[in-house]
């Protein structure tokens, strides 16, 4: 078996550390590479109960989901497998060589006066060495947390990011005459509904300092802008002018971006919500709107019709110069950065379909990464490996995510509605 290289750096070891820090070769921003394969046996524990299984199986979910791995059938272990330790001195390392494991995954659960404790190990079995030594500890009510915290630890270990098993999403959810803005963990659990405007709610976004959320609402009979301060879920800030405002996104801590439409002329804004300071950055007659900063503030990804149908540009924040990233078709919208300043995602119409693709920020290198279907609304995760975006391909609106070179497409499900405008949650 052909084994993709891991180079491991250990410098500290110790079972209430962090991590154990590790410098891995691992080509995940290539255009295809080879996936681990991992084993993840059921955890140890005093008492065999569902518990103990639930957090194996979604550990193996979650180690799936990232796209990196293959994980181990069970029904590969034999009896003497299952059975070993979890520490490197009880465990045969040839042996797991010998069905093709490369990472093995060891856990042992305790409960005690309320609290759940677990000791996780990371093994390369190949040099029999330790990758990740942690102790993890929470409510019983708190479990999906903490393998959530383990798997996205086991993927900083072995790619030197963390993953988005931890993470939560914000989307809108609804049919055509009620829509509402949700959050959820990326594991579908913990729906809530922050919005509940018994009318047509869109657009949101969360400031990354996570204090504010942004949106656009008919609740007042009007497409009007609104900030909320989460913490108290009120408004602090309203733009009530006449026209369309959609495409919220956030620039710095705290610092709101978005496009209106009125009359023959668009403006993009910017507008601090603490001092209600509002500021235009771009006016043009005809269509503006889907504003997407890079992540040093120093430029702006816009969507307009200034030649004659919709076009993504760029343009430079200290110059003002404007330059147009694509010409390839009569439909173009929907940009939005990577966190890491490199690629910008979009929407593209390629034959009858909508496409997510993704570009360099010049333009260049352009690729469509979904086949069929409606696909709106990309945006990258925290880390930058991930785009999150719906996609219709029946009767429904659903919540995609998949590796930014469009492997490992899978499907989120929240809700029994159509969910739309997906985001990560800073």
């Amino acid at each position: 078996m052909t084994r993709l290289r891991l180079v491991f750096i250990l410098l500290f070891l110790g079972l209430a550390a962090t991590t154990v820090q590790a410098k891995v070769y691992l080509d995940v921003y290539g255009k295809s590479y080879k996936k681990i394969t991992i084993a993840v046996p059921g955890l140890k524990s005093e008492k065999a109960d569902k518990l103990r299984t639930d957090m194996s199986g979604l550990l193996s979910q979650d180690l799936d989901m990232s796209g990196f791995f293959i994980v181990a059938p069970d029904s590969l272990f034999d009896r003497e497998l299952s059975n070993e330790g979890i520490e490197k001195q009880n465990i045969q390392f040839t042996n797991w060589r010998s069905i093709g494991v490369e990472l093995l995954c060891k856990g042992r659960l305790l409960e005690k006066d309320g609290e759940l404790s677990l000791e996780a190990y990371l093994y390369d079995t190949f040099e029999g060495s330790t990758i990740l030594a942690k102790r993890y500890r929470a409510k019983p009510e708190e479990w999906r947390r903490m393998i959530h915290r383990l798997a996205d630890d086991i993927l900083l270990a072995v790619t030197g990011e963390k993953g988005i098993m931890g993470s939560r999403v914000i989307f809108v959810g609804g049919g055509s005459r009620n829509k509402d803005v949700y959050t959820a963990s990326i594991d579908g659990t913990g729906v809530k509904r922050v919005t509940s405007f018994r009318n047509i709610t869109v657009s949101p976004s969360i400031s990354p300092d996570g204090r504010y959320l942004a949106y656009t609402s008919y609740k007042e009979g009007k497409p009007n802008l609104f900030i909320m301060d989460l913490e108290t879920g009120k408004d602090v800030y309203a733009e009530r002018d006449e026209g369309m405002k959609l495409g919220t996104a956030w620039t710095g801590k705290s610092t709101l971006g978005y496009a209106k439409t009125s009359g023959k002329f668009s403006t993009i804004y910017t507008v601090d919500p603490t001092s209600g300071k509002k500021k235009a950055i771009l006016t043009k007659e005809g269509i503006l709107t889907s504003p997407s900063f890079s992540p040093d503030g120093t430029k702006m990804a816009f969507v307009s019709d200034m030649y004659g149908t919709p076009q993504i540009f760029i343009r430079y924040l200290s110059s003002g110069e404007i330059k147009r990233l694509t010409y390839s078709g009569n439909y173009n919208t929907s940009p939005s950065f990577s966190p890491k300043g490199d690629l910008i995602a979009f929407v593209a119409k390629v034959g009858g379909s909508f496409e997510i693709c993704t570009m360099s920020i010049d333009g260049s290198n352009q690729r469509v990464l979904t086949s069929g279907g409606i696909n709106d609304s990309p945006q990258f995760s925290p880390c930058g490996r991930y785009i999150i975006y719906s996609s219709k391909k029946g009767s429904r609106y659903a919540v995609y995510v998949m590796l930014y070179n469009g492997e490992n497409k899978r499907v989120l499900k929240f809700t029994n509605s159509d969910e739309e405008q997906p985001k990560f949650v800073p």
